[in-house]
């Protein structure tokens, strides 16, 4: 998977119960989550905050996507 980061929008992390990473923006985090075949409770998502990964917690991530009128269409 290539995903494009844009520098100027927070960044996420997200960690698979494997080690895989991978790195993106909101807006493609539906995606990322969709091909790396991750299932609930089987990976870690963190954002970027003065530069410290920190984990996302299942309300902020829902208050991401109704802030920035996106759609989550994965379960976290």
């Amino acid at each position: 998977m290539l995903t494009t980061i844009n520098n100027n929008s927070r960044v996420f992390q997200v960690i698979t119960s494997t080690g895989k990473q991978y790195f993106c923006n909101l807006e493609q985090l539906n995606e990322v989550i969709k091909e790396s075949g991750t299932h609930e409770g089987y990976f870690k998502i963190n954002h970027f905050w003065n530069n410290k990964a920190e984990k996302v917690s299942k309300k902020y991530l829902k208050e991401l996507f109704a802030a920035n009128q996106l759609k989550q269409d994965f379960i976290y």
